[in-house]
């Protein structure tokens, strides 16, 4: 670990915990809880050991619904970038944007059923859909054993996980007294990019289901304030679109409303004469053992529904209701239970970092390297992220991506549907196949690899994997530093990437001009619009010395 003594084994260290500037609750809600953190690593600390470097807090998802950190990622789904800076602030050591999408496409290809399962427990990936089995939540009271009138409990997780950096994760020791501390800002995506439904959005407008007995003009017609009222579901195997909630809550209980919601009904196919029903009071079962949802009207006293609503109609809620308080003129409020939004809170916020005490002939070197004219040198490994939002419609598109780094080991681009970035029933983070044939960089005039990159095995009804694309792109991550583990599922964390150099090498994009060329057949809805991640993977040099602190990429 350290240089000067190689004779000197031991290396004293103690675990050291670190507040936020702000010491209050963070997160993406109604409430406007702070979403930027900040934290000030102080010089006093010496050296730091990234390896054993990681942020605690407390996490709790809130609101109606089952929503959750996107399984790609986990709690970095939540970190859009950070920054890290120099002790003064005059110097930015380290930025990384759109980290979640960065996190979220390499986890993938470096999990095995031990890393996964560590991620699980302490990094908040929780992939199942089986609503009774989630991480956040516990089970739903079974509605098919008796009627209910209750909500999922929300549980409190523990998370321990570092933050993917250079500076903070990486190999090395690194000394924040040479450069008078750390300054770290974080800032929190927004909440419709960061989190994702655990069904998938069943139940949502676009997803409904069906109703089972129909409605005519007048029905329901409400005789009190709170007088209630009902809607059976249809299950999967009754529905005309395979949509439905499951008998019996058999194989599991996949109901996707929740106490509170407001229930829709509108036309099949066509949605049209929509029409609220009201806000939801319990669940029950009829006599086939099909879902009740009972409600309570949200209409004035004495009318009833005012369309006809046959048979196999909509129902359904609507997300952006979840996402906010919601007001009724015809429900009385203490009728009006579990009116939270979706959010999430991190409480109790802490960095712990492992401070280690190395040889004394080791810090006298380092203080006389740091005060002689060259001063000293620290190296990192880090991402650069370059943006290009591509409207891609046919034909060969070219994307021009203005890469400076003279020390560059790979390109990993993801492209990103620009339709889906703020959509909470699918995954923000999953890379973009639709459309596209091939793929070739194009690094001054010379065409990386020399001939295409086929992807057209990846658009079929069942994505297939293209051979030469997976080892361009695991030559790509190897060479980032990323040992590849899993290279199954790739279709569903899409990822393009080309490898600069071999072994460990590195090379220089400065002399000449990289761009990104992708053809498109312009079939598929997805396929209008797209955002283009660029992360270049490089080494950063710190350069420190009497003059200051100077980084070069």
């Amino acid at each position: 670990m350290f240089k000067a003594n190689p004779a000197q084994i031991y290396v004293p260290a103690k675990s050291q915990s670190i507040k936020p500037e702000a010491q209050v609750d963070y997160g993406r809600n109604v409430r406007n809880d702070p979403n930027q953190i900040r934290f000030l690593i102080p010089q006093y600390l010496g050296f730091i050991d990234p390896r054993e470097t990681y942020l605690k807090y407390n996490f709790l998802m809130e609101g109606r619904g089952q929503y959750k950190p996107d399984f790609r990622a986990g709690f970095h789904s939540l970190i859009r970038d950070y920054r890290i800076q120099d002790g003064t602030g005059s110097a930015t050591l380290e930025e990384v944007q759109d980290y979640n999408v960065l996190t979220a496409n390499w986890w993938g290809y470096t999990g095995n059923k031990s890393i996964n399962d560590k991620r699980d427990l302490m990094e908040g990936r929780s992939r199942t859909s089986d609503p009774a089995a989630q991480l956040f939540f516990g089970a739903k009271p079974n509605w098919a054993d008796a009627a209910t009138s209750a909500t999922y409990d929300r549980k409190t997780i523990e998370a321990l996980h570092p933050l993917y950096s250079g500076i903070l994760s990486g190999e090395k020791v690194f000394p924040v007294v040479a450069t008078q501390g750390l300054r770290l800002t974080m800032n929190l995506d927004l909440l419709n990019r960061s989190v994702v439904d655990t069904l998938n959005g069943l139940g949502d407008k676009e997803n409904n289901v069906v109703l089972k007995v129909a409605k005519a003009i007048g029905d329901d017609a409400k005789a009190a304030a709170d007088s209630e009222d009902s809607v059976t579901i249809k299950q999967p195997s009754d529905s005309p679109h395979g949509r439905g909630v499951n008998r019996s809550a058999l194989p599991s209980d996949n109901n996707p409303f929740d106490i509170g919601d407001i229930l829709y009904v509108a036309d099949f196919t066509t949605g049209a004469n929509e029409e609220t029903l009201g806000v939801i009071q319990g669940f029950d079962k009829d006599g086939d053992g099909d879902l009740k949802i009972i409600y309570i009207p949200n209409r004035a006293t004495g009318a009833g529904l005012t369309k006809v609503h046959a048979i196999d109609s909509h129902i359904f809620y609507k997300k952006e209701d979840r996402q906010k308080v919601n007001t009724f003129a015809n429900v009385p409020a203490a009728n009006v239970k579990n009116n939270v939004p979706v959010g999430y809170t991190i409480s109790d916020l802490e960095m712990v970092c492992s401070v280690v005490s190395p040889p004394a002939e080791y810090v006298s070197k380092m203080v006389k390297q740091i005060q002689s004219s060259q001063g000293m040198s620290l190296d990192i490994k880090t991402y650069t992220n370059y943006r290009v939002n591509l409207t891609t419609k046919n034909g060969l598109t070219n994307q021009l991506i203005p890469a400076t780094q003279q020390r560059a080991y790979s390109i990993l681009s993801v492209p990103l549907a620009n339709g889906l970035q703020s959509n909470l029933s699918v995954s923000s983070f999953q890379g973009d196949t639709t459309g596209q044939q091939d793929y070739q960089y194009v690094y001054g005039g010379s065409l990386i690899p020399d001939r295409p990159v086929q992807l057209q095995r990846y658009t079929q009804a069942v994505p297939k994997t293209e051979a030469l694309h997976l080892i361009e792109l695991e030559k790509a991550l190897v060479n980032c530093g990323l040992l590849v583990r899993d290279l199954q599922q790739v279709p569903e964390r899409f990822l393009i990437g080309r490898g600069f150099s071999k072994y460990g090498q590195v090379f220089n994009l400065m002399p000449r001009d990289l761009s990104l060329r992708v053809s498109y057949d312009g079939v598929g809805a997805n396929d209008s619009e797209k955002l283009y991640d660029h992360f270049v993977c490089a080494l950063r040099r710190i350069q420190i010395s009497p003059a200051g602190i100077q980084v070069m990429f």
